[in-house]
């Protein structure tokens, strides 16, 4: 038994050493691999979300290069100009070519026609005439434009144009809010370097186009750039999974916002590998499960081994009493004072003899029995071998108490025991002493001298070695 509990042990001390630091290896690993993979996928996403932002911050200036570009291939042409040199444009030919064409050729949803005073002479609107008195709708956007062109600069710049000196006219445009909608507002001045087109500086048209951006423009980007969602707005708040690129005017101000769903590579990435990887760390949990599973059962097999183990040691294998081992420690720590009965089976020998060791040994267990119902909670029973038994009695300051326990173990053993078919019929003898200081040293031999007066005096009997000192 000793051998098999050291070999437990020796496994179990294995499992600690061993086991343990590799499970919680294994865990650390996994929480650290985990937390590496989250991170790098946030990471991935973060730049995406970077470019992305780059990118479409130069998509939608290119899309204003775009639509000032648009104005230029329309007001630019030869038939349009030569429309203008005169002292009235002719606005029946103006209407076609400059309002619808521009409105279903070039997308621009409003436009206007300006007097070199900045006064308007034509409007449209989605391809429709309107009455000049329309342009008060824009008004506010539209004149803080056009007004500069007043400046000596872009009245130079107009000229270089004609004269070729300069391969554009002036052209400024600019981001807008009109009507609570986002736009692209651009002014250019209706100039010719066509040869034999002249005109008097100071009489420039100007050509006003508008195109709003939340449907066509924010359509085709999100078709030729895959921009999912894309569309523009004029609060910066998004949705959840948005962002968003501010759109700014010539001064500076966020007129507008472009959203969009952005692309998420690390989010893909893991939503792609999540159920593998779920799988993984499930087949982890339960190879962890199982080991920590076998580490417990194999920690409890060693506590029942102990115990086991240990019970042997301090017990009789017979009847299960404390053996002589635990005796010894107990009668060495019980707090003082300290009875001790000492008890020897009367006419034992005769049964062990007559009907066999086999009944000897279950009269023993019997005894056994008796003993320790009798005694209960009040001491500790124990066997030191053959039929010798012993009650150590921790704080008995009580001779009465003594006295009665010792006619109870009495009484009990006289009663007949049945050995199979058999009954035997036997008694007890009892030796009491105490120990009320620290006399526990010869407690054993006072009470063994008063167990032999006993048996002396009849057997069936108790005797106290203090009384019997007394009487000596």
């Amino acid at each position: 038994m000793g051998a098999s509990v050291q070999d437990s042990e020796s496994r179990w001390k294995f499992s600690i050493a061993v086991l343990l630091p590799v499970v919680g290896a294994v865990i650390v690993t996994l929480l650290l691999a985990g937390g590496f993979i989250l991170w790098s996928a946030q990471r991935t996403d973060d730049r995406a979300l970077e470019r992305q932002q780059t990118l479409v911050a130069h998509i939608v200036q290119g899309a204003k290069a775009d639509f000032e570009g648009s104005q230029g291939s329309m007001v630019l042409r030869y038939e349009v100009t030569e429309a203008f040199l005169g002292d009235t444009p002719d606005l029946d030919w103006i209407d076609p070519e400059l309002g619808w064409a521009g409105y279903t050729d070039y997308g621009h949803d409003r436009v206007y026609v300006l007097d070199p005073n900045f006064a308007p002479i034509y409007a449209a609107n989605a391809g429709e005439r309107q009455d000049v008195a329309f342009y008060d709708n824009d008004r506010a956007v539209i004149d803080p434009i056009a007004i500069r062109f007043r400046s000596p600069e872009l009245a130079a710049g107009s000229t270089a144009y004609e004269n070729w000196d300069a391969n554009w006219p002036p052209q400024l445009s600019d981001f807008a809010t009109i009507s609570g909608r986002v736009a692209f507002v651009s002014v250019l001045p209706i100039t010719s370097n066509w040869e034999g087109q002249e005109q008097n500086t100071g009489s420039h048209y100007f050509h006003v186009a508008i195109k709003f951006l939340e449907s066509g423009v924010a359509q085709n980007l999100m078709d030729e750039y895959l921009l999912e969602g894309a569309h523009f707005d004029t609060v910066p708040a998004t949705l959840p999974g948005e962002t968003m690129v501010p759109v700014a005017n010539a001064a500076g101000r966020f007129v507008a916002y472009f959203k969009w769903l952005p692309e998420r590579p690390g989010q893909a990435l893991l939503a792609e590998t999540l159920p593998a990887s779920l799988g993984l760390l499930a087949v982890i949990g339960i190879v962890i499960a199982l080991l920590l599973w076998g580490l417990a059962r194999s920690t409890a097999a060693l506590d029942r081994a102990r115990a086991e183990a240990l019970h042997r040691a301090t017990h009789d294998p017979l009847t299960g009493l404390a053996n002589r081992a635990l005796f010894a420690e107990r009668l060495e720590r019980s707090p003082l004072p300290l009875a001790l009965l000492a008890l020897d089976l009367d006419r034992f020998k005769h049964v062990n003899d007559t009907m066999g060791h086999e009944a000897g040994d279950d009269l023993l267990k019997q005894v056994a029995n008796r003993l320790t119902a009798v005694v209960g909670d009040k001491g500790l029973v124990a066997r030191l071998g053959g039929d010798e038994f012993m009650v150590l009695v921790p704080r008995a300051a009580d001779s009465a108490m003594l006295a009665d326990l010792a006619a109870a173990i009495v009484r009990s053993i006289a009663e007949p025991f049945r050995l199979g078919r058999e009954t035997a019929n036997i008694g007890v003898s009892v030796g009491i002493a105490t120990a009320l200081t620290d006399e526990r040293e010869d407690l054993v031999s006072r009470a063994d001298f008063a167990l032999y007066d006993a048996k002396e005096s009849g057997r069936n009997t108790w005797r106290v070695f203090d009384e019997l000192k007394t009487a000596a």
